[in-house]
């Protein structure tokens, strides 16, 4: 037993009770504490207390009282560039036990470091990081093969991905925020069912996925991207993520727990990624197969991918303020079953590559396979620039898709703006799985009107179904929708509506929820007239 006498010492004590208290009796609005970003981020700290402090809990509410009064601004651990054991918090020391340990024999001998973890009521524990990847020395750092146990990437390294880089099953990678991660070429960072990621970034700190070519010479498939595998439902058995081996069983992923979490990405770019494995089969941008509920996807740019921005199979993952810009196939691809939620996403096509903003399945081969694909979206912009080099259509939905697509602002492809295929996915409609709401339709096709194709006689891949006929009665068509500067090239990111926007009227009620943004009472991710987006600050536009 310990004796923890220190004010920051006891602080921590209480946080780790708290966390400990949350695991075990869970409270609403609340899904996961990270422990190592409560020590050292006040603002994430803070929160966390006020939340608990007015917990319907008991237990709960008492600890966030508790802490409201001995709460400090301030991180609770120092050095944590410089992780020597000299540099550790004397108060940290104190409350986990900790004995100064003598310097090591050799310069690239491993060492220990303790992460601050308390048992309740004072007894120690310890959860130790391994050294294998931590270098004493500034730099760059190579990464290959497997991660195991907890893995820690700091921000005052560059991380270099050397072939594909597996999270094994029951290990975590944390990311600091300001950390970049380059990938060299043939290279992935996947993290296997089992395993986690906390890349906790921020909008001033974000993490950034790139490709290791020197600027100026670095171009879409430079590298793999990132893969996140889950225990999450999906529609196909034995299901194996695209782009790897289908002999190693790491890229498996899919199972019952709709609950299962991936880990957290957030405030994280990712570029020049989606490396052609073999001839037509690219790793994308970002990967994410059979995640739950709990993982957390938000505050996300994917820039210039080779294959698709974001590609989803099956899993109930949600995303929230994500960037696609510039992807070589689809910006957001799904299938196997997916059924989570997205709010405010922005959708950019080039007019050099691209094909599809959303291209959507079910399953290829049995549309019926359960569950039905059938995401939710809300406050979502796709932008083309009217491309004269590619027939680039908005959204092809097919293959037995369902999806409900609310408060959306399309605009400028040079095909088509939705394109439904198969009998399947029509019946999707009239079974109540697919829907639309608040669609706000601009500059589309053949002088900028031409919104749905024609599809009589052999053109016929719906069994007759009226495209044109059935928006009419559900979107709002050909009204300007004032952009404040119309998107012209690959380097234009301005994706603001004028105050006086049509936009901004017309828009169908949000859900209630934890998840979404009720006050978003417009149509398109930017609310009209607003001068700063929520893509500033964190996103970036490199062309090579």
């Amino acid at each position: 037993m310990n004796d923890v006498s220190s004010p920051r010492a006891k602080l921590v004590e209480m946080l780790w009770q708290l966390k400990l208290s949350y695991d075990k009796q869970g409270d609403k609005g609340v899904r996961y504490i990270h422990f190592n970003t409560l020590l050292n981020d006040p603002a994430y700290r803070k929160e966390l207390i006020e939340q608990a402090a007015v917990s319907s809990n008991a237990e709960i509410r008492e600890l966030g009282l508790g802490l409201r009064r001995i709460n400090i601004n301030t991180a609770l651990t120092q050095g944590r560039h410089d992780r020597r054991v000299a540099a550790m918090n004397p108060d940290i020391a104190e409350t986990i036990g900790f004995k100064q340990l003598g310097a090591p024999a050799k310069p690239l001998r491993k060492w220990l470091l303790i992460a601050g973890v308390l048992m309740l009521g004072g007894v120690v524990g310890a959860a130790l990081f391994s050294d294998d990847l931590k270098s004493v020395y500034s730099g760059s750092k190579v990464v290959s093969g497997s991660l195991h146990g907890e893995q820690l990437w700091t921000s005052d390294k560059t991380w270099v991905l050397e072939g594909i880089v597996y999270v094994e099953a029951g290990a975590r990678l944390v990311i600091e925020a300001g950390t970049v991660v380059k990938g060299r070429e043939g290279s992935a960072l996947l993290i296997t069912r089992d395993a986690s990621i906390l890349a906790r970034g921020t909008a001033a700190k974000p993490i950034v996925f790139t490709s290791a070519v020197a600027a100026g010479k670095r171009r879409a498939g430079d590298w793999g991207g990132l893969v996140m595998l889950g225990n999450a439902p999906v529609n196909t058995a034995d299901a194996q993520i695209e782009g790897l081996d289908a002999g190693d069983t790491r890229g498996m992923f899919g199972g019952v727990d709709a609950s299962d979490n991936c880990g957290v990405l957030e405030y994280a770019r990712i570029e020049f990624a989606g490396y052609e494995v073999y001839a037509n089969n690219e790793l994308n941008g970002l990967t994410l197969g059979g995640c739950g509920s709990k993982t957390i996807v938000r505050n996300v740019q994917v820039h210039r991918a080779l294959d698709d921005g974001i590609e989803i199979f099956g899993g109930n993952v949600d995303l929230r303020h994500i960037l696609i810009t510039g992807a070589a196939d689809d910006s957001l691809d799904w299938d196997m079953g997916w059924t989570g939620r997205v709010q405010f996403l922005q959708v950019q096509q080039y007019p050099s590559v691209g094909d599809n903003a959303f291209e959507a399945d079910n399953d290829e081969i049995n549309h019926e396979a359960g569950p039905v694909s059938q995401p939710t979206f809300y406050n979502v912009t796709l932008q083309s620039m009217q491309s004269s080099e590619r027939h680039q259509r908005a959204m092809t939905l097919r293959r037995g898709t369902g999806g409900h697509f609310y408060n959306m602002v399309i605009d400028g492809f040079s095909g088509e703006a939705i394109d439904i295929k198969d009998r399947s996915t029509v019946a999707r409609i009239e079974q109540g799985l697919l829907s639309f709401g608040g669609l706000f339709i601009a500059d589309i096709g053949q002088g900028g009107r031409s919104y749905f194709a024609a599809e009589a006689g052999d053109q016929d891949d719906d069994g007759g179904f009226d495209e044109a006929a059935y928006f009419a009665k559900s979107a709002e068509l050909g009204n300007s929708p004032q952009f404040v500067q119309r998107l012209r090239s690959e380097t234009d990111h301005d994706y603001r509506l004028a105050a006086s926007s049509p936009a901004r009227n017309h828009a169908q009620a949000i859900p209630q929820g934890e998840f979404w943004d009720e006050a978003a009472n417009y149509r398109g991710a930017f609310r009209p007239g607003v001068n700063v987006m929520w893509t500033d600050g964190w996103t970036d536009y490199p062309i090579n």
